[in-house]
């Protein structure tokens, strides 16, 4: 008696579809002290289309597992040394989906009862009703095929998911990544800019030791740190004059706008923090929100020493480029004041890498 196809779930068109196997053949372990008994059902679970193995001994059937688990154990409750619950709860130990059958006797409710409570299929009263067993163990069959369709669709879920999140991942963040290079293009001071500060960030953070996930999201934040200049005027962009005071404030609102930009990408956690802080300064002069020392974090004051070093040994309208050993000389002598010291000494550390 072959069983349906499943189909695919309404909720996506993508789901593989899963063969359930036949109910014929599939394997039944039958224990009963009672040799009688035992040919009797063996017999007929057999003309059922199941495969079957009886067992007399308890013990025995608990070795068989280790050779062939079955879908099904029908067992016994009164039997000597080990009682039908007893192997039930040793069989579940060696397969938590087999399906559990026991059998009791006439009145014996309280064994019925605590076989359910175990987790079991189902329960019949001695004498037997061959045909009530066949359609018991037909129904558990299926239950355990149910079980496996649905291990195989959270296994498939799970990667799938995976899978999928990576693709939005590798797009939003190629999609923000051609933004940046359009807008670095506006002004050819700028070009290469935000891989170079991304990059640098990247040193900083292996070289105080942080997680990977803590310099994957700092190296975003990095690669993302100007994105809200997007919104900034090519003239105030382009101008190598000093800014007005309103063209000064502009500039430093890129780092709300990058972050309203960056808001729906949930996936960036961290880093749109560090957007919005990589111009903070621990003694609370910089921007946009004055913070002061540990208010701000520790991504954001990589990405913001990062920047600050990149931005020192690049070519200006307004200055020369300064050498490695100025910068860095420009940068300890912040230390404390613009940067936490482990940062400077990170910074100092990613330079000599």
């Amino acid at each position: 008696m072959p069983l349906k196809q499943v189909p695919a779930s309404s909720l996506t068109d993508i789901m593989p579809e899963v063969e359930l196997p036949d109910l014929d053949g599939q394997l039944v372990f039958l224990v009963d002290d009672d040799d009688r008994v035992l040919t009797e059902v063996d017999l007929y679970l057999r003309s059922a289309g199941f495969r079957v193995a009886p067992f007399t001994d308890p013990t025995d059937a608990l070795a068989s597992f280790a050779e062939e688990s079955p879908r099904v154990l029908v067992t016994d409750d009164e039997m000597p040394g080990v009682s039908g619950i007893e192997l039930a709860v040793a069989a579940q130990e060696l397969d938590p989906d087999v399906q559990i059958i026991l059998i009791t006797g006439a009145g014996d409710e309280a064994a019925a009862q605590a076989a359910l409570r175990l987790g079991a299929a189902d329960y019949l009263k001695k004498p037997l009703d061959l045909e009530d067993l066949s359609r018991i163990v037909q129904r558990a069959v299926l239950a355990y095929a149910r079980n496996e369709y649905n291990r195989s669709m959270q296994v498939w879920l799970r990667e799938e998911v995976v899978r999928r999140t990576s693709m939005i991942q590798e797009v939003t963040l190629g999609a923000l990544t051609a933004l940046v290079n359009a807008l670095e293009a506006r002004s050819p001071y700028f070009v290469g800019h935000s891989q170079k500060v991304a990059s640098t960030a990247a040193r900083v953070a292996r070289a105080m030791n942080l997680a990977p996930s803590e310099t994957e999201a700092i190296f975003h934040a990095g690669l993302l740190h100007d994105i809200g200049m997007i919104s900034v005027p090519d003239g105030v962009v382009q101008k190598p004059q000093s800014l007005s005071e309103e063209e000064s404030a502009a500039v430093r609102d890129h780092c709300r706008k990058g972050v309203e930009i960056l808001e729906p990408i949930k996936h960036l956690g961290p880093a749109r923090r560090y957007v919005l802080e990589h111009h903070e300064r621990c003694d609370g002069s910089g921007y946009p929100d004055a913070k002061v020392g540990d208010d701000i974090a520790l991504g954001s004051q990589i990405v913001g020493v990062a920047e600050t070093w990149t931005a020192l040994t690049e070519q200006r309208a307004y200055r020369q480029s300064m050498s490695k050993r100025e910068a860095m000389e420009t940068i300890r002598a912040a230390s404390g004041q613009w940067y936490s010291a482990a940062v400077v000494q990170g910074m100092r550390a990613a330079v000599s890498m």
